[in-house]
């Protein structure tokens, strides 16, 4: 049931999308993933932005959550009143982003799904793809097959020269690198308070900063490089759309 409910909600139709983009870009397939990608961020846009934006806020009050902390160490209740108050006054909702995530988490799966099933379909495997088609326009016919060459990739294997993989994991930094300053002005307050845990959380949140895209290079370094063409999209859109956020965020 739940099975069949995702497949008729989520996958058919992004599914659907994906060869439409297809048709329409010239039967190129890194065309297609790229503007779906797009296509997607655009419709999210509203919801990550204000979980971005709240985000942020939490970020740059840090040091007054810290102070809170340190002042009603010994009472949870009154810490928990006293942070609500705090958010309340500076128009965050800390609950805000548990929708995005959810959303963006139930569409990375599908698009996992989509796109591994396109890469792996090849040359004889259309007749399974055909059936989850709408419209007998996006149909192949039996002499067709699927062009997954984009640029010097076959988007079905690897990138031999690790270049998207290392576009994906510099993104990935940067992205991280922007929002640095705000930690490291946590980290000042937490080194402060007797509490060491803090301490230790945001000196993890540094050595992240390296780790994130150095995982990001050596997974995409071994995915079929349409998935990591996603990633890389995915990536940029979402590092342009932290920018436009810490600039309105002062």
């Amino acid at each position: 049931m739940l099975l069949s409910l995702w497949n008729a909600l989520l996958y058919h139709p992004t599914l659907n999308l994906l060869i439409i983009l297809y048709r329409l870009l010239f039967s190129n397939l890194g065309l297609a993933i790229i503007a779906l990608t797009l296509l997607i961020r655009v419709v999210l846009y509203p919801l990550t932005v204000s979980s971005l934006r709240d985000a942020r806020k939490q970020q740059q009050l840090k040091g007054e959550l810290d102070a809170i902390k340190k002042k009603f160490e010994g009472d949870k209740k009154k810490q928990a009143d006293a942070q609500m108050e705090l958010f309340r006054r500076h128009g965050i909702n800390p609950a805000a982003g548990c929708l995005p995530q959810i959303v963006q988490f139930a569409l990375l799966i599908t698009l996992y799904q989509v796109f591994m099933n396109i890469l792996s379909v090849g040359a004889n495997g259309l007749e399974s793809l055909n059936p989850l088609l709408y419209l007998p326009s996006l149909k192949f016919l039996p002499w067709e097959t699927i062009n997954t060459h984009f640029l010097y990739l076959d988007l079905t294997k690897p990138d031999p020269y690790i270049i998207i993989p290392g576009l994906a994991g510099a993104a990935q930094f940067w992205a991280s690198k922007i929002m640095l300053p705000a930690t490291k002005k946590a980290e000042a307050v937490a080194k402060e308070t007797i509490d060491k845990k803090d301490d230790f959380m945001y000196n993890m949140q540094e050595q992240m900063l390296y780790l994130m895209p150095v995982m990001t290079i050596f997974i995409g370094w071994k995915l079929p490089s349409g998935l990591v063409l996603y990633w890389l999209v995915t990536t940029v859109f979402s590092l342009g759309q932290q920018i436009l956020v810490n600039r309105k965020v002062k």
